[in-house]
């Protein structure tokens, strides 16, 4: 039931998101210099020539210490953490990015989490993307279905047309991989190819019929690899809280009987 709530809490989170940025922005801004009319930013922010900052429908704020590369394109409503890089090229439109975060490629209507990286080409959009991701070049996600119709996620209907996936923490997707709208990827899930199907927890999709368990000590080992890139440890407290993940979603994976063993492609 716990879990129910906190999913239709981020679907209702990403389908108001456009309207509560809105109301969340005046608090963003204070402390920050408007460099342009409707554009805000903290100190240490670098910008690169050419950007392009569109604040007809909402206005921009960027953290302490964030990179903008050249070219980009940034729409708001639009809240950008600290410490983030926005690489040249990119479109991010209504969506709000946590600090520590690289993005690259389209990014529409999402939420990112702290120490993400979204740095390659590939379609974002209407998605709520965890802390510790590292999305593929090519990953894409669709929000939209082909017939137009409104979305479910979980078997419960959003009332939407635009819906992309929820992806929980330390989820890695391969290069090229592609997401069907409405998905839910559960914690540390690795994706490779076409993702048609919910994802449970520590799971390594090949294929809806090549699922296989992420072992715990192998999950731990990439967190600490991933943390120490940013000169972080991994602390006991992260050891518990896997463990304790792992164990709780046990029954998920056996539900959608993921195999144990080598992963095989």
């Amino acid at each position: 039931m716990k879990e129910e709530k906190n999913f239709k809490k981020i679907v209702k989170e990403i389908i108001s998101l456009k309207k509560n940025l809105k109301t969340k922005l005046p608090l963003f801004t204070k402390g920050k210099k408007e460099i342009q009319k409707g554009v805000y930013v903290g100190k240490g922010v670098k910008i690169e020539p050419n950007v392009f900052f569109d604040t007809s429908a909402g206005e921009i704020v960027v953290g302490d210490d964030t990179r903008i590369k050249a070219n980009a394109v940034l729409r708001g409503p639009l809240i950008i953490g600290q410490d983030c890089v926005i690489n040249s090229f990119a479109e991010v439109s209504h969506s709000q990015i946590s600090d520590v975060c690289k993005v690259g490629g389209e990014v529409e209507e999402c939420i990112i989490q702290s120490y993400t990286n979204k740095q390659h080409y590939g379609f974002l959009g209407h998605s709520y993307i965890g802390s510790w991701v590292n999305i593929g070049g090519g990953t894409s996600v669709s929000n939209l279905k082909n017939t137009y119709s409104s979305i479910k996620v979980k078997g419960v209907d959003t009332g939407s047309i635009f819906f992309g996936c929820i992806m929980g923490d330390y989820c890695k997707t391969a290069v090229n991989t592609t997401i069907f709208c409405g998905k839910v990827i559960g914690e540390s899930a690795h994706l490779y190819g076409m993702v048609t199907r919910d994802v449970p927890a520590f799971t390594s999709h090949v294929s809806s019929s090549q699922m296989y368990e992420l072992p715990l000590a192998l999950a731990e080992r990439i967190q600490k690899t991933m943390m120490q890139r940013r000169g972080l440890n991994f602390t006991k407290r992260n050891h518990e809280n896997f463990k304790k993940l792992f164990k709780e979603t046990a029954g998920d994976r056996k539900g959608a009987k993921v195999k144990k063993g080598k992963l095989k492609f």
